[in-house]
């Protein structure tokens, strides 16, 4: 029997558990001696602390949304684990134990869950930081409707700000309370949803980094293994520009990249904390054999580079594009 240790940004009933369930449950339907354990963790922070920490042996996080762009607290911790340079304590800094080695597309189909029916008497509305900007349409007819100014407030997870309307105990204020989270979320906790799909826009999707222990292989991810994942690979590198304030210094990163027939997919700024106005970058590349020479050219012009990890594209990035240019 293989057991094995999934973490994810918990409770039960996120979008982040059902990320985990899509990568790892095809395991134990084709092979009866993988057993997956479903760590669920407290914070983003916590998915990464429990898989350096050996607690886990994948860990999921979310990165980004269709809708609204990057999650940038997972872009942050990535900055804090993989680059030395923006380390509070460079001293103290040592290798993550850990890489990027796949990814997870889920559908985000948002409900307004409430015990009362009325909905002109919601007050309030838990959700995810991440949820508000995604259902913007809804909360404003929401708050048209009421009359009066909804409260949102901010919740760790989805699944929890259903939870929490269970720990009210006035019926009263039940009624005027409301959450913001999957029809999942709402089975599990046993809150009804009044209002269901209140996103903006059709085909809402997170995407979700799956993050596996560097020397150890427990499950094959590739597709000959997994036939939802394409033959393309991407890899997420990340850097600081050595000479910032040099003129054309990004521009000749990016011949270099344009040299060797890169295409880059994605390219991401966050602060560091060297100094003010100085980023660290977060680029998605294409994966090819030229990568390798184009990385050592590289090294004259950047500080900390660093590949985060290198992972099968999922066959769902195709379906989706291909869906959004026959539009």
């Amino acid at each position: 029997m293989v057991t094995v240790r999934v973490a994810y940004l918990g409770p039960p009933g996120t979008y982040s558990h059902q990320a985990a369930r899509q990568q790892f449950e095809p395991y134990t339907l084709e092979d009866e001696s993988v057993s997956i354990i479903y760590l669920p963790q407290a914070s983003i922070a916590g998915c990464f602390k429990s898989i350096d920490d050996d607690q886990c042996d994948y860990s999921l996080v979310p990165f980004e949304n269709s809708s609204n762009g990057q999650v940038v607290l997972a872009y942050d911790l990535y900055r804090d684990w993989f680059v030395r340079e923006s380390h509070r304590d460079s001293g103290k800094f040592k290798e993550p134990e850990f890489e990027v080695i796949a990814e997870q597309f889920v559908p985000i189909h948002h409900n307004l869950i409430s015990f009362g029916s009325d909905l002109s008497k919601i007050e309030q509305i838990y959700s995810h930081p991440q949820v508000w900007s995604q259902c913007n349409r809804f909360l404003e007819e929401l708050e048209t409707k009421s009359d009066h100014k909804i409260e949102k407030i901010d919740i760790s997870s989805t699944s929890k700000a259903v939870y929490l309307l269970n720990t009210i105990k006035s019926r009263e204020r039940r009624s005027k309370c409301a959450a913001i989270a999957s029809s999942t979320a709402s089975e599990i906790h046993g809150v009804p949803i009044r209002r269901s799909n209140i996103e903006d826009f059709d085909g809402n999707t997170t995407r979700f980094l799956v993050m596996g222990r560097k020397q150890r292989k427990l499950l094959s991810i590739d597709p000959v293994s997994n036939k939802k994942l394409s033959d393309k690979k991407m890899t997420l590198l990340t850097f600081i520009i050595k000479d910032n304030d040099n003129f054309g210094s990004l521009c000749n990163i990016l011949e270099v990249f344009k040299q060797h027939n890169l295409n880059l997919q994605t390219i991401t700024t966050r602060p560091s904390i060297i100094s003010p106005w100085r980023y660290v970058f977060f680029v998605e590349i294409w994966y090819s054999e030229e990568l390798t020479t184009a990385l050592a050219e590289l090294q004259a012009e950047v500080l900390n580079l660093t590949v985060i990890g290198s992972f099968y594209r999922s066959k769902k990035f195709f379906d989706m594009v291909g869906a959004a240019g026959n539009q």
